[in-house]
């Protein structure tokens, strides 16, 4: 199990278990018309990079969100997959009161 300071406890192998911040980046994601590259979106949710890749590569191993190279460039564009949008319509729906 690992802990995080004031965002609860969860297992992150097997399980899928999802974070404030993996839920802020697909609202973002679901948001957003435009292209966000993932420096935008780590600006946007204010981490360090190496926390956020750490997300980011969960998020693209769930399927929840996938990941491409712009070409000729060392950007990575972020879009979220329709299981994406599923999880997080489901996760707004169970916390709505």
């Amino acid at each position: 199990m690992t802990k995080k300071k004031g965002k609860g406890v969860g297992i992150r192998k097997g399980n899928i278990l999802l974070d404030e911040i993996d839920l802020k980046v697909l609202k973002l994601l679901n948001e957003k018309k435009e292209d966000l590259s993932i420096g935008d979106v780590q600006d946007m949710v204010r981490m360090s990079h190496v926390s956020f890749k750490i997300h980011v590569r969960r998020l693209i191993e769930l399927k929840f969100i996938t990941s491409s190279r712009i070409p000729k460039t060392f950007k990575f564009i972020l879009k979220i997959t329709n299981e994406g949008k599923e999880v997080l319509r489901i996760f707004e729906k169970a916390t709505k009161k």
